[in-house]
């Protein structure tokens, strides 16, 4: 029967529990920070099959945060890029200017050895693929332009390589090491084609808008907190500030422009909608914690003053 190691933190004492998982991490992948996320305890448990060439690991987890560093202390015992089938959960990877959000079903390829963020808010479960850097460029030479993306997994080559890398974990434990091995390889051929596939392009494109969704959906919600930055967002999205602001730089504007923009709007409605409260009450209700600032602001954004506006609204 195909051989299979089995970790998890169950079985390592709560204070060793994130040292333990980098180590794993960093040994049957690549070197990387593992950390929980404050809504949910660490939990991590992972069976991986075959022992070279192709691997295939079944991974069941709590939110966590994972990120590789640029210069890692110590050299990576693997040289491979991941490919990731999400069974269940969200799913957020970052990996150079790209940004792949999985739903399940989906799956996305990345460069283990070179610095990439994952994030995954909730408990979620995946299969990951390791797959030899080499062999993977024989298959697909344009590899490098083809990570951090989202390849559906409903339709399409997609579907058929998420159901075949499926259908192998499912009987892994049934299999020989050579039998293993042979749908392994043909899982790799599989993952190769699915992202050669040009549909591809939109497919990043879409992710994208949908990350930048999520974010406005998040300032939306926080905009009465003063504290609103791009460090709070960034890290309540998973995702890196030079990757967020860049987001809102595709649209012409920057992150903190924008969060005032929405302010300001909601100041203007409010003024309008609530006659007898008072400006000031206003404006600190929607993050504003200098009123001079707030009035400078408005007069610039509407040309006009705040009083000026509710005189008029009457």
């Amino acid at each position: 029967m195909t051989k299979a190691q089995f970790f998890s933190t169950e079985d390592v004492t709560p204070s060793r529990r994130r040292e333990w998982l980098c180590e794993v991490i960093g040994r049957e992948y690549a070197r990387a920070d593992a950390c929980a996320v404050p809504t949910q305890p660490l939990f991590n448990e992972m069976t991986i099959y075959g022992e070279k060439d192709v691997r295939l690991s079944a991974i069941r987890s709590n939110a966590i945060l994972i990120e590789r560093p640029k210069r890692p202390s110590l050299p990576d015992s693997q040289d491979v890029y991941l490919a990731v089938v999400l069974l269940s959960g969200e799913y957020f990877l970052e990996q150079g200017e790209r940004h792949a959000s999985l739903r399940p079903g989906d799956i996305t390829i990345y460069d283990a050895t070179r610095p990439h963020k994952i994030y995954c808010p909730g408990s979620f479960s995946k299969l990951i693929v390791s797959l030899p850097r080499a062999a993977m460029r024989m298959r697909l030479p344009d590899m490098d332009r083809r990570l951090a993306t989202s390849i559906a997994g409903a339709r399409g080559l997609g579907a058929i390589a998420a159901a075949h890398i499926r259908s192998i974990a499912a009987h892994a434990a049934e299999l020989t090491d050579e039998s293993f091995a042979a749908a392994a390889d043909h899982c790799a051929d599989l993952i190769a084609l699915s992202a050669a596939d040009p549909q591809l392009i939109g497919a990043t494109a879409r992710s994208r808008d949908a990350t930048l969704r999520r974010a406005k959906r998040f300032i939306e919600g926080r905009l009465g907190d003063p504290r609103l930055d791009p460090t709070m967002t960034a890290k309540a999205l998973g995702l890196s500030i030079r990757y967020l602001n860049a987001l809102f730089e595709a649209e012409g504007v920057s992150l903190m422009r924008y969060v005032w923009a929405r302010r300001l709007e909601h100041c203007r409605a409010d003024l309008s909608a609530q006659a007898q409260a008072p400006i000031g009450e206003i404006a600190f209700r929607w993050g504003f914690s200098d009123f001079s600032h707030f009035s400078r602001a408005f007069r610039r954004r509407f040309g006009q003053s705040a009083r000026e506006t509710r005189m008029l609204s009457r």
